[in-house]
């Protein structure tokens, strides 16, 4: 694998607005919902909030109808070769939230389950919400082809290690992986956002 130019930024909690749809989706509540324990909550949550993306800019090579090069080897995937199609370039954009929320969502499990799953839908919340908004200074305006990850469509999460380590995100994020592929800080995402000029 060859070496990529990472970008890393550290981005003031304060700029990310948890969307509440996004947050009552996960908590399985009415949209517009007022509820002074989520607010509580998520008062506790911005507290521990280290907020951080990475990205690189990679070229895109379509090998066939699925299967695409984005720098580190060929990836087969019928669905981000259709995410991807029309795109020469992409990011790939790694965001974490930080290991603080971890931390405050493993304590709130032992004094309150019911905050525990308030905070934890947050979190998500807010990852999501940090990943729209490194999306939308990367790609601006314009179209913006779907967003993708491994683990989702037909690309399977064994190509995440590729993903992390074209980061650098050891280092740059603070993100590693576990046996299972799945990624510490917990509320971590990775995206591949093609780009269409």
């Amino acid at each position: 694998m060859r070496n990529f130019n990472v970008t890393a930024v550290s981005v003031d909690s304060k700029q990310i607005v948890i969307d509440k749809n996004e947050a009552a989706v996960r908590l399985k509540i009415p949209r517009n919902y007022t509820n002074e324990t989520v607010s509580r909550c998520e008062e506790n949550l911005r507290r521990v909030l280290n907020c951080k993306y990475a990205y690189i800019n990679v070229s895109v090579q379509m090998k066939s109808d699925n299967i695409c090069d984005l720098g580190f080897g060929d990836i087969e995937s019928y669905d981000l070769a259709k995410a991807l199609k029309g795109c020469n370039e992409a990011y790939i954009l790694g965001v974490t939230i930080g290991i603080g929320a971890d931390r405050l969502i493993q304590k709130l499990a032992v004094t309150s389950p019911a905050e525990s799953f308030i905070t934890d839908a947050l979190a998500s919340a807010a990852a999501e919400s940090l990943c729209d908004y490194a999306d939308n200074i990367l790609r601006k305006e314009g179209e913006k082809p779907f967003r993708f990850a491994p683990g989702y469509g037909d690309m399977p999460l064994s190509y995440q290690p590729a993903v992390l380590e074209a980061l650098n995100a050891d280092y740059t994020l603070g993100i590693r992986l576990n046996g299972s592929l799945l990624m510490t800080p917990m509320k971590s995402i990775t995206a591949i956002l093609g780009i269409k000029k």
